[in-house]
């Protein structure tokens, strides 16, 4: 083997060397956004547990939650309570809608959420004028989705009064 051969075959091996490489990042790469789509959505479920579990240990706020929100009558605090927990919801799935839109978290992860904001707290007195104060700031296509899904429409503004609003101490003059 002459030195024109040794070169030619030490350019093959490193060449081949360089595609196995290239071939070992991909699935490096591959490996860690599966990995970052689990941790995340692990995050998700431990935070959506811990919020349970830690409600469940709350005898009087255990208490609250079991109340009929829709029938009940409430003291002003409660109203507001009612209206944190619901934003607490909120916020809860639009972090979950965001990343399922970016194909971080599957699609269990954004349902869970739903059957949660579905089992009508947002039918409560405090829910609809919660979500009108939230809506401000999500995009056109998330507020279509989300009041096809939850209300079976699109919500029209004057469904609620700015009164009632301004009754719950949820509008600044």
């Amino acid at each position: 083997m002459g030195g024109t051969n040794i070169a030619v075959l030490a350019q093959i091996i490193s060449s081949f060397a360089m595609i196995m490489s290239v071939i070992y990042l991909a699935k490096q790469i591959r490996l860690n956004q599966k990995i970052m789509k689990l941790q995340f959505g692990f995050n998700l479920n431990d935070r959506l547990y811990k919020r349970y579990f830690e409600s469940a240990q709350n005898e009087n706020f255990s208490k609250f939650l079991a109340k009929n929100w829709r029938e009940d009558d409430f003291e002003d605090f409660e109203y507001w309570r009612m209206t944190l927990w619901i934003q607490t919801c909120l916020v809860d799935l639009f972090d979950s809608y965001d990343q399922f839109k970016s194909g971080v978290i599957g699609r269990e992860h954004l349902d869970m959420r739903m059957h949660l904001i579905k089992s009508g707290i947002m039918e409560t007195r405090m829910g609809k004028p919660t979500w009108e104060f939230w809506k401000k700031e999500r995009d056109k296509e998330f507020v279509v989705w989300f009041e096809k899904e939850v209300f079976g429409a699109a919500l029209v503004s004057e469904d609620i009064s700015s009164d009632e609003l301004d009754k719950l101490n949820m509008i600044k003059k």
